[in-house]
């Protein structure tokens, strides 16, 4: 029978916390893991990877911004309108992949679709002009704080009275 060896369990060493100026990208993953790549030319901290991950997250949340405008949500045909003239804005001037666009305009035709059942069921539990209420006083921010005039629509909404 052979002899049996003696092993010895070498301890896990940490890993040294690498410096900030070492010139390696200082991105971390959520399970705390540091990318090794190079720094970028002309970024203080991230390599050319992260930093366009960087930017490409900035300008989505402003082109999100951007597509919900003045209305915060979008509850109206209005709403909708105004974010589907705003998404066709950003794909006309190649801010968002066509397939983005895509997807958020299919989304836009689920939300249409949906108003009429919105519109019931907000007539049903507030009132019956509870609906054309919120329509009206969303046309009235989109016209205090935006470009877009909702003046048109409002004139439907707000017939003049009937000549005498």
């Amino acid at each position: 029978m052979p002899a049996k060896r003696k092993t010895t369990a070498t301890p896990a060493v940490p890993p040294v916390p690498l410096a900030p100026n070492n010139g390696v990208c200082q991105h971390t993953d959520a399970e705390g893991r540091r990318c090794r790549m190079l720094l970028a030319d002309g970024h203080p901290h991230l390599c050319l990877y992260h930093w366009r991950r960087e930017e490409q997250d900035r300008d989505a949340i402003q082109i999100g911004a951007e597509i919900v405008g003045v209305f915060g949500e979008i509850r109206t045909a209005t709403a909708v309108n105004h974010a589907l003239a705003r998404l066709f804005a950003a794909l006309a001037q190649n801010r968002i992949p066509v397939r983005r666009a895509a997807v958020l305009g299919y989304i836009a035709q689920l939300l249409q679709h949906g108003l009429r059942s919105v519109k019931h069921e907000t007539e049903n539990a507030i009132g019956h002009n509870a609906w054309n209420d919120a329509v009206r006083r969303d046309l009235r921010v989109a016209e205090e704080t935006s470009e877009i005039s909702g003046r048109d629509t409002l004139a439907v909404l707000d017939p003049p009275p009937p000549e005498e």
